[in-house]
């Protein structure tokens, strides 16, 4: 007599993600997708009635790694992050700290004076200041209901 095992409606879900990591890892063994591995930094936009507001996270990097440009509406994020001392390991269980360089790109939802951007860098947050021109911030309009 067959045994009924119990239904797990997870489990098939699991198993085919477990084969899409296995898929992956052939062709980009540096790229895992389910454990929230990224290429490029994370970051937080936001404004207020003066300036656009852009953080980003850059832990273990130096100032002189960071670069940042803007591209007509665009700010660019770019820089390159390495080791200190190269190991020749082969014994590694798990090596998810990434090396390399990053890009982003980041499209400016108001235009901005360029001339005044400023940006700093401390404890792995870089934080980037985008001040409205003039013209944005009046463009504000109060609209009776009626």
């Amino acid at each position: 007599m067959a045994k009924l095992a119990r239904w797990h409606p997870w489990r098939e879900m699991m198993d085919l993600r477990d084969e899409f990591d296995r898929m992956l890892d052939i062709f980009r063994p540096d790229f895992h997708l389910w454990e929230g591995y990224t290429k490029v930094p994370a970051v937080d936009i936001y404004e207020d009635e003066e300036n656009v507001y852009v953080k980003a996270e850059l832990p273990g990097l130096k100032k002189e790694d960071i670069s940042l440009t803007i591209e007509g509406d665009t700010l660019v994020l770019s820089g390159r992050k390495s080791q200190a001392k190269e190991e020749k390991k082969e014994n590694y269980y798990r090596k998810e700290i990434r090396e390399g360089a990053f890009s982003r790109s980041i499209e400016i939802p108001y235009p901005v004076d360029k001339e005044k951007v400023s940006a700093t860098y401390k404890d792995g947050i870089l934080e980037v200041v985008l001040p409205k021109t003039p013209e944005v911030k009046r463009k504000t309009v109060k609209v009776d209901v009626k």
